[in-house]
């Protein structure tokens, strides 16, 4: 037969209710400094926010790096802040997108900077190396209403990304010849579908010992070299282009053998079997040497 239990005394009873009398009180208490703190945080979250102390009052505090072409001023005056701005309302994804819009720039970061507050931003620019003059021979149309590559003078990239030639000038550089923005290399009849081939031919014309100072691409049968030895012509682009600027190069002691000036064109279709053509002589030149 099991033992009888003996029944709570009431002094157990009256410990018990002032357990959970106590136990209520302290989670009153603790929700109540909870809502006092969340509270406290949010009105000093918008204090600070709206605190003179955190906002960004011009230019000035803007760092901005890794730009080559476009000066640090260029970039702050295409940043849409209206100053004085509050440095913790500023979205800085929105800010990089904007700046990205630019064609002259590749891609762009932007971070908040507490102390001393400000804003840095980073950017990767479009470096053009070469200036694009469409095929002439294939007039347009109709007047486009915007820009369209290859159609109209440009400038390129290495990649093979087109833009405006004037893009650079409108975010604030200067138009000049010894300007990093205007490339010496000239590159005609291009066609947005060479894109591909341009990246290789250019990572070839790049490394050649010979200068290279124009590409006439207008018949893709047949690529024009301008060099340093004068016209040069290779033939459709394909795989023998590092072969024929390599023939090119071994033609250096040309002036030992002919007139450069009595040279019309050369040609290197065949690389390993160079011609070169000389003008004619005319009545009263003098002979060839």
């Amino acid at each position: 037969m099991a033992p009888k239990r003996n029944a709570p005394s009431l002094q157990t009873l009256s410990q018990r209710r002032q357990y959970l009398r106590d136990k209520r009180r302290y989670t009153f208490y603790k929700t109540v400094w909870r809502a006092i703190a969340i509270f406290a945080l949010a009105a000093g979250s918008i204090r600070l926010a709206t605190s003179p102390v955190w906002n960004l009052s011009n230019e000035s505090q803007i760092s901005v790096s890794d730009n080559q072409i476009l000066s640090d001023e260029n970039i702050q005056a295409l940043l849409p802040i209206n100053y004085p701005q509050s440095l913790l309302r500023v979205t800085p994804e929105a800010l990089a997108d904007r700046l990205e819009t630019h064609p002259p720039i590749e891609s762009a970061t932007v971070n908040r900077r507490l102390i001393p507050p400000g804003l840095h931003v980073r950017v990767r620019e479009r470096q053009p190396v070469a200036v694009v003059i469409p095929d002439t021979t294939q007039p347009l149309k109709s007047i486009p209403d915007r820009p369209v590559p290859f159609e109209e003078p440009g400038l390129i990239d290495a990649e093979g990304y087109w833009m405006p030639r004037n893009s650079f000038q409108k975010l604030g550089v200067e138009a000049s010849p010894n300007s990093a923005a205007m490339p010496a290399l000239v590159l005609k009849g291009m066609r947005a579908k060479h894109k591909a081939d341009w990246r290789k031919m250019y990572q070839s014309i790049q490394t050649s010992p010979v200068k290279i100072t124009a590409v006439d691409w207008t018949k893709p049968s047949n690529l024009v070299l301008q060099s340093e030895f004068g016209e040069v012509r290779l033939g459709p682009y394909g795989r023998t282009f590092d072969n024929q600027l390599a023939a090119l190069d071994q033609i250096r002691n040309l002036d030992t053998k002919v007139n450069p000036e009595r040279v019309a064109y050369i040609d290197l279709q065949d690389p390993s079997n160079p011609v070169i053509q000389i003008l004619q002589a005319t009545s009263g030149t003098p002979g060839l040497p």
